[in-house]
């Protein structure tokens, strides 16, 4: 009579199938749930807050006393509202890294880190697509601007509110760069591209994974005026990200 061996359970994930650097342990529902829980509420906050005057144009300077008192709640306000993004990512990277199989002397929080896309990537190598996904992110942007400006339609853009707060309040405006640069990339990408996109790989195409990421990735925004050149960052975003198999990248 041959002995048999016990069966490996299904939801155990090997050391080899997580060098897979688009993989991701977390389920295509896991990350629908985690869009559901994170950006209704982002969204429903945001559209509240403008209702309320809080992206009203200003139109007089602000003293310094002021200008710097709205810079500095400007970074907490950054900071907490981008944070929202590393929750959903956090709770599922924890919640399935007990199905794992770590590799010998590897922690659990190096197995998350790994899973949301931080590790090395070929920055030689990488550069090249870098440079020119930014050359045509700025292309997009510049003709979308002009189009806009050509047709005469009654929307701005993210960098033209920008322009137009850098008048007044010059020091909030560093303070918004700031934010946009420093702590959004790297909330942001982690969850549309490190947790999101690789989620949405286990049940759609990678086209369709970009797609629809990007889609999201522009919505979130609720900036209908952006929507196109946000939608147009997103894609080159989610293919850079499957690309070198890391968000450092993106970031």
């Amino acid at each position: 009579m041959i002995e048999q061996q016990p069966e490996t359970p299904k939801h155990t994930v090997g050391v080899e199938a997580r060098k897979e650097h688009n993989w991701a342990p977390w389920s295509s529902h896991q990350a629908f749930y985690a869009v559901l829980f994170t950006l209704v509420p982002w969204i429903g906050f945001t559209l509240i807050l403008n209702a309320l005057g809080g992206n009203t144009p200003l139109t007089k300077p602000l003293s310094f006393s002021d200008d710097l008192t709205a810079a500095i709640f400007q970074i907490i306000f950054t900071a907490l509202i981008e944070g929202a993004f590393l929750i959903a990512p956090y709770y599922y990277a924890r919640k399935t890294r007990a199905q794992q199989t770590l590799e010998a002397g590897e922690s659990r929080l190096r197995a998350i880190i790994q899973n949301l896309g931080l590790r090395r990537f070929d920055v030689v190598r990488a550069l090249p697509w870098i440079i020119g996904l930014m050359a045509l992110i700025f292309g997009v942007n510049l003709l979308y601007s002009y189009a806009i400006t050509l047709l005469h339609l009654p929307v701005q853009t993210n960098d033209q509110v920008v322009l137009h707060t850098g008048k007044y309040a010059p020091i909030t405006t560093y303070a918004i760069l700031a934010g946009s640069v420093l702590i959004a990339p790297f909330c942001e990408e982690l969850f549309f591209r490190g947790f999101l996109l690789t989620g949405l790989r286990h049940e759609l195409t990678p086209i369709w994974a970009i797609l629809v990421s990007a889609a999201l990735f522009a919505i979130a925004h609720a900036d209908p005026g952006s929507f196109i050149p946000l939608f147009a960052i997103g894609i080159c975003l989610g293919f850079l990200r499957l690309r070198t198999g890391s968000t450092w990248a993106n970031i």
